[in-house]
């Protein structure tokens, strides 16, 4: 890494790492408090079903991958921080707009826009700031932090957008998210990174997109965010949230060597089988303190299961490629926590079926999936990069 200077700086948690990592989980809250918000702003003034007002906040999803072709011409032909400083300011911005949007399609595109913006911003810090401003050697450390980073972001932004949500207006938590993001912005800014030279990359490519090789093990991994998805949207309780985002942390503080001894089926073996523990738990008891341990130990499976998938996804890429594979496995995990929270909950109920059930048919499937395909497709991947450096 380089800081302002030009001289190599071997910190991991440096100055620039820690400011982008607070600007992740700022900007991640700001965005993830509105889904509850707007999902009980739609079906009390629009009227819509659930079913509708969750397929609506979706979109926000769907607008993430739209930008994506044109991500390597937007950070080579531009200083990356003005695409990352702009992308969150537009998207503060259209957050105010919603009290306005006086017709369905206004609704809908602001939703779509604001995925759009951002994908972008995760791609500019996720797939490329960090890994200018980490040292090369501790680059997969890095990567993991930041999705950590915006998993707890993710949950506690839900935890507070749900708790404020029935006693707090949409027109005065926007102004909260806007606020959230502006500070995001601002960490972003006061980042010092080397000055590179643009390019004249061409304007559509899947570089900083989507990375084929990684699509997979990234389609195994959407079972997990698919889960925590189902969770979300079938349990409304904020704290409930806030034990999911406790299990990450305690998953965090499990000692390093422990983790890195363990084989990599071990990790998501473990971690499914956590998850399958806390949906029974779940399930069978109806008592606050048996559901916020659910919650926890959900969040440690959930933690240990992505754990590994990143890990698969961030060393398949070849030279120059771990951008790619980073924004693969952030666009997958967003999708897989859309499709959970619609498929899995709100699509069950209506059909009259368990989502909590669906959830554990999935979590056998991931399982099956990931010993059966992923774990050998990974380790032939890397067997071939081998012979190939070796001829």
């Amino acid at each position: 890494m380089y800081n302002i200077n030009n001289t190599v700086e071997h910190v991991f948690w440096n100055k620039n790492f820690v400011l982008l990592i607070l600007s992740n989980i700022l900007l991640y809250i700001g965005v993830y408090m509105l889904f509850p918000v707007l999902h009980s702003w739609i079906t009390g003034m629009w009227g819509f079903s659930h079913l509708e007002a969750s397929c609506v906040s979706a979109l926000f999803g769907v607008g993430m991958f739209l930008p994506g072709v044109m991500n390597s011409y937007l950070i080579d032909r531009f200083r990356r921080k003005d695409v990352c400083t702009r992308s969150i300011m537009l998207l503060a911005l259209l957050g105010i707009l919603y009290p306005y949007a006086d017709q369905e399609w206004m609704l809908c595109v602001l939703r779509i826009l604001q995925g759009a913006l951002f994908g972008i911003a995760l791609m500019v810090t996720g797939s490329t700031l960090v890994i200018d401003v980490t040292p090369s050697s501790r680059r997969s450390k890095a990567n993991w932090v930041f999705a950590f980073s915006g998993a707890l972001g993710m949950l506690v932004g839900a935890s507070v957008g749900l708790y404020f949500s029935s006693f707090v207006p949409l027109s005065n938590l926007i102004y909260v998210s806007a606020l959230l993001s502006g500070i995001s912005l601002l960490l972003v800014s006061m980042i010092e990174i080397c000055f590179r030279a643009p390019l004249e990359p061409p304007l559509f490519s899947f570089d900083r997109f989507i990375l084929f090789r990684s699509l997979p093990p990234g389609i195994n991994m959407m079972t997990v965010p698919f889960i925590l998805g189902t969770l979300i949207a079938y349990k409304n309780d904020s704290f409930f949230y806030l034990c999911i985002a406790l299990g990450f942390i305690l998953f965090w503080f499990i000692p390093r060597t422990f983790k890195v001894k363990m084989e990599g089926r071990v990790m998501v073996i473990a971690g499914n089988i956590l998850i399958a523990i806390s949906l029974y738990v779940f399930s069978s008891c109806g008592g606050a303190l048996c559901t916020y341990f659910a919650g926890i130990i959900a969040g440690l499976g959930i933690a240990s299961a992505m754990c590994q998938y990143l890990k698969i996804m961030i060393r398949l890429p070849m030279h120059c490629e771990r951008g790619t594979g980073y924004n693969t496995y952030q666009l997958m995990w967003e999708a897989g926590i859309m499709l959970g929270v619609n498929f899995g909950c709100f699509v069950c109920i209506s059909n009259g079926c368990n989502p909590i059930l669906l959830s554990a048919v999935l979590c056998v499937a991931g399982v099956l999936f990931y010993v059966l395909f992923t774990h050998r497709y990974f380790q032939k991947r890397m067997k071939d990069r081998i012979s190939q450096l070796n001829k």
